[in-house]
């Protein structure tokens, strides 16, 4: 052979090896995730308890931010900041329709139905016993336009209060809503868990009514959005991720108290282990996948009560291809 013709084969030959090379051990990607205080359990499973999630290390790595609110996770999410965000379905449903771009790629709790629905309590000495007498009281909320606030607009409307004018709003983290009923800065505050088994568990206060009240069934609570970006440039790394999702609800729910021990660990949870164990759990869509009927309600429910004003094509907004099938 030819010493120039020689050359030049070892060098292609270099170059074939050196890309298998580089391909075969190519870094995990980072996945930003933005996530919040409430029912994400699998999520935080994930980060809690990697040894559950067998392609984290290999197709992804994690780094976890957390936000009190879902319009801040949207806003990082729009600003390119985040990869992956968590979103309560009315809020997610409400930025789709004002044009924010993501895809919503799974559903992480449901609210109502069999499971858990979150309650709006106050003190055992308030004279608030009904709906009917929140009439010139205070609400906690988490967040303008969340799903506490929807669920809680709703049920004021079906018992002939105007959430506009009736009641005052005031937002407050959910960790804290406790504290500010009982030092009286609100009259009644929103409940998920595990703020109100840890509620139920100090005494005093009782509920006086609960988010189905405002939706009347069980619908998606929390979901998981991939920006477009994500999407479009890493789809084998997102089902990667979601399957390593599956895998996290999975363990949550066949091992409770395991998983509840390394949340707390983790310090996603701040209740005792024995009380996050035995408390009422939000329904868990073990497959990842959002219910489309309970979804479609939904948005009827946000349109006809003036929360959307365009018509909201579900299909462009959802996408549960990227789950494992």
């Amino acid at each position: 052979m030819m010493p120039h013709l020689k050359k030049a084969l070892g060098g292609a030959l270099f170059a074939l090896l050196s890309l298998g090379f580089s391909t075969s051990h190519a870094d995990p990607l980072t996945l930003r995730v933005g996530y919040g205080s409430a029912a994400e359990e699998p999520l935080w499973v994930m980060k809690a308890s990697p040894e559950v999630t067998p392609n984290q290390g290999k197709a992804y790595k994690l780094d976890y931010t957390f936000f009190r609110g879902t319009d801040k996770r949207f806003q990082a999410l729009e600003a390119g900041d985040l990869d992956i965000a968590t979103g309560s379905t009315h809020s997610v449903m409400m930025a789709a329709a004002h044009g924010l771009k993501f895809k919503v790629v799974a559903s992480l709790s449901r609210e109502g139905g069999n499971g858990f629905a979150t309650q709006y309590m106050a003190l055992d000495t308030s004279p608030i016993k009904t709906i009917k007498d929140l009439k010139g009281k205070t609400i906690g909320i988490n967040g303008a336009r969340s799903s506490a606030e929807i669920w809680a607009r709703l049920a004021l409307t079906k018992n002939g209060l105007d959430p506009a004018r009736d009641v005052k709003w005031v937002a407050i983290p959910f960790p804290s809503q406790g504290e500010a009923v009982r030092a009286g800065q609100l009259d009644v505050g929103a409940f998920p868990q595990p703020f109100a088994a840890f509620e139920e568990k100090r005494g005093g206060m009782h509920t006086v009514f609960t988010s189905t009240d405002g939706t009347g069934h069980e619908e998606d609570l929390m979901l998981l959005l991939a920006s477009e970006k994500m999407v479009k440039e890493h789809p084998d790394v997102l089902r990667a991720f979601l399957a390593d999702l599956v895998k996290a609800a999975h363990f949550y729910a066949r091992e409770p108290r395991k998983s509840g021990q390394e949340l707390i660990a983790a310090k996603f949870v701040n209740i005792p282990l024995d009380t996050f164990v035995n408390m009422r759990k939000n329904g868990l869509p073990l497959d990842g996948k959002v219910n489309m009927d309970a979804m479609h309600s939904l948005v009827d429910d946000l349109t006809k009560f003036g929360y959307i004003d365009t018509k909201l094509d579900l299909k462009q907004v959802i996408d549960m291809s990227y789950l494992p099938g």
